[in-house]
């Protein structure tokens, strides 16, 4: 890998604290290779929990407190490689699931393996659904999506053999995965125009996500979040009152605590237009009722801030990661200059081949632009992030060989810088008033690989942590912490405790309220260390 050095330059200070913080690493094992796929299921009993798959072998990493390694426990329980069709977790308050679909024959089965705390699947699968198809296909049928308290697991399907109707079933479990919920519906879509995202559970079981329609030139000119009930085949459609604006990549964020949907996306009051500011809306679960709709223009203060990429307005490389909830209503809006090498166009890529609203798959589908893209590379472009951890380290950025484990085409060509810069935060009250603005200023750059560039966020009562790699002579991770009210606390950096070690926060995993598993990269290697922060 070719790395370009990251400075991270603190915004101005209200206080300054240092905070102690530790790093416990895990030692290096050499099955662990860079092209390894892992998950960090957390913390389970007194272990610590990794799944890890390389060249079609799959396992249970398990640790200590202290990060060493117990046993490594093979999943023998798979069905042959060249079925398995995608592979996704499920942790719930008392245990761990695998979930996995394959093909076998005409059947596309949806399974579920338990994981023990100490690793091991005790268990034989269990059967969660079946789809008969009339084709071999090597794409999923099946998404799942976890509601905010671990409640519940909602998986789906979407039929997309009618193009102008996308039929769903979803399938809602319990936190021991038992079914406690079936529904089918039918959504109507306009060809080559109408889209879905944001596919959510709330911790009550209803399903939620949003459709909206863009057109060739890449503005969204129409959208709407649709909630279906848990137990209901029916769901209401809440339009949104966009007016004479054009949307970006709406994001949607389920806020139990508040009983409510939280919406926001970039906008341009021009077609093809720059960045203006930022759109943010607020409906009450259930009810409908709009708590707010409101547009925040971004001023000449916070585009200086924010800088850019030369000849380019600030903000048309911004991707909005995070819609961040705080206890008292108010919320926080992270978001990302992301851009690759070449001459990218935001507008460009939205009007691209990237956006099959109803691509995929010849009949099914489980997911929609927006969510399932964002862990590959789709026609050699590279897409944007979505929400980040917890969620599949798929390799996909190593070599130009086959792609990822289960069957996913790799790509050739030339390679691959990708960049990620500036951290916009803007917070809101409860009502959608716009509070504070802030900068993170930072520039990151990979060849080949997205894994050690970006950031985690790690939200607490009276904060947020934003964790970072700085890619050094010896690396180090930054930790810059932003109160809610807006001011700005520091913490020393750790540095790593070896020139070859880049950290990978992006792909950390939350165990506990002030601690969290993070990944790293060592020479050829992949391995895992405990911060405290």
């Amino acid at each position: 890998m070719k790395r370009k050095f990251l400075s991270v330059l603190a915004f101005t200070l209200s206080s300054v604290a240092l905070y102690a913080q530790t790093i416990t690493y895990a030692d290096i094992s050499k099955g662990d290779a860079e092209r390894m796929n892992f998950e960090i299921l957390g913390e389970a009993a007194d272990n610590y929990l990794v799944y890890k798959e390389v060249k079609g072998n799959h396992r249970i990493s398990v640790y200590d407190y202290n990060m060493k390694l117990r046993e490594d426990i093979p999943i023998t329980a798979l069905p042959k490689q060249n079925t398995l069709l995608d592979i996704s977790f499920y942790s719930g308050e008392r245990h761990n699931y695998l979930l996995y679909q394959y093909q076998e024959g005409d059947i596309v089965y949806l399974k579920a393996l338990q994981i023990e705390a100490n690793g091991r699947i005790l268990s034989e699968p269990v059967l969660l659904d079946t789809t008969m198809i009339a084709y071999k296909t090597e794409n999923k049928i099946y998404s799942t999506t976890t509601s905010n308290n671990s409640s519940k697991l909602v998986a789906f399907k979407i039929n997309k053999k009618d193009r102008n109707v996308f039929r769903f079933t979803t399938l809602l479990f319990n936190e021991s995965l038992e079914p406690i919920g079936e529904s089918r519906f039918s959504v109507p879509m306009e060809y080559k125009g109408d889209y879905l995202t944001g596919y959510s559970i709330t911790n009550d079981g209803s399903y939620a996500f949003v459709k909206y329609h863009r057109q060739a030139n890449g503005n969204i000119v129409d959208a709407s979040l649709i909630e279906k009930p848990a137990n209901s085949d029916e769901y209401t459609e809440h339009k949104l009152n966009i007016n004479d604006l054009f949307l970006d990549d709406i994001k949607l964020m389920v806020d139990d605590l508040n009983d409510r949907y939280l919406l926001s996306s970039f906008y341009s009051t021009r077609k093809r237009g720059d960045v203006d500011g930022l759109y943010v809306y607020g409906v009450q679960k259930k009810t409908g009722n709009v708590i707010f709709e409101k547009t925040t223009l971004f001023n000449d203060e916070l585009r200086k801030k924010a800088k850019g990429r030369s000849g380019k307005n600030v903000f048309n490389d911004f991707f909005i990661n995070n819609i961040i909830v705080h206890g008292d209503g108010s919320f926080t809006v992270a978001a990302e200059a992301l851009y690759n090498t070449g001459n990218w166009d935001r507008w460009g890529f939205w009007g691209g081949p990237y956006m099959g609203g109803w691509g995929g798959p010849a009949m099914w589908g489980g997911w929609g632009p927006g969510w399932g893209w964002g862990w590959g590379r789709w026609g050699g472009g590279w897409w944007p992030y979505s929400y980040y951890s917890p969620f599949l380290y798929r390799s996909y950025w190593w070599g130009w060989g086959p792609g990822w484990a289960w069957g996913g085409p790799g790509w050739g060509g030339s390679s691959q810088q990708f960049n990620a810069g500036n951290v916009a935060v803007i917070s809101f009250d409860s009502e959608g008033n716009k509070t504070w603005d802030n900068v993170i200023v930072k520039s990151q750059s990979e060849s080949n690989t997205d894994g050690s560039i970006s950031y985690q966020v790690l939200p607490g009562n009276s904060n947020m942590h934003f964790l970072m790699n700085n890619s050094g002579k010896i690396s180090s991770l930054e930790n810059i912490i932003i109160n809610n009210n807006g001011t700005v606390t520091s913490s020393a950096p750790i540095n790593a405790k070896d020139k070859k070690i880049d950290f990978m926060p992006k792909y950390g995993k939350r165990t506990g309220a002030r601690e969290i598993i993070i990944p790293y990269f060592y020479k050829k290697n992949i391995s895992f260390a405990k911060v405290e922060l």
